[in-house]
This record gives C-alpha cells, structure tokens and sequence, in this order.
C-alpha cells in the first residue's frame, strides 16, 4: 500500500513539473520572386515536438522542442518540407537556440542555390 501511495505521488509530482512555454513566432520567407510572412503562437510542453505549419505555408513544417533552465529556454528547432507525394522530409539538421525568456531568438535558413531565405524570430514567454 505504501509503494502505491508513494509512486501516485511521485507521479502527480512528476506531472506538475512539467511547464509549459508559450512561443511566439514570426517567419519570413524570401525569394528572388516575392516574400511571404507569418506570425503565430504556440504552446508547448517541455521537452515533448510540437509541429506547427503555418497558414499559407503548408508545405513547410517546423518541429519545436524547448527544455527550460532557470530563466534560460532551449529550443531546438527543425524545418521539414512536403514533397510532390505529399510526405515530409527534413530541409534542414536540428538546430539548438538558448534565449532568455522574453528575448527573441533567430534561426535562419538559407537556401543552398542561394536565392532564397527563410528567418524564423521565436520569443518564449511564461504561460500564465
């Protein structure tokens, strides 16, 4: 009875400490033809991929993942692009940011024929 006890409660404790980190985001994507821009926002739990696509961009998906450490987050983000048969295969390696909550942090991605950029601003803020 008294192991029962004590895992329910390591368990309880073990969900309560996992936060939450709102992400703030705001992409820009150029090539020599035209710019698109977007903006959004998420929530994700620490240290569980959250995928996001963002409107009018559905062919770009972007992994993120965010451990926090005191007052620092680190996100580690990914970008993913639809083929013609509609799967998803990794445009760029995974890529680590450290920001203190409610600075932004930039990720950006140039294309290899250079003609083209993208530039994701993702600011972490508390949930509250």
């Amino acid at each position: 009875m008294f192991k029962k006890t004590l895992l329910s409660a390591l368990l309880i404790v073990s969900t309560l400490a996992t936060a939450q980190i709102n992400l703030d985001l705001d992409v820009t994507i150029t090539n020599q033809v035209a710019e698109h821009h977007a903006t959004g926002a998420i929530v994700v739990e620490e240290n569980v991929t959250t995928s996001v696509v963002f409107d009018g961009l559905d062919a770009l998906v972007v992994n993120f993942r965010a451990q926090t450490d005191n007052e620092i987050i680190d996100i580690h983000v990914q970008f993913f692009q639809k083929t013609d048969d509609d799967e998803f295969v990794a445009a760029t390696e995974p890529v680590s940011v450290q920001v203190p909550f409610g600075q932004p942090a930039t990720v950006t991605v140039n294309d290899t024929d250079n003609d083209g950029s993208l530039v994701l601003i993702i600011t972490p803020t508390f949930v509250e």
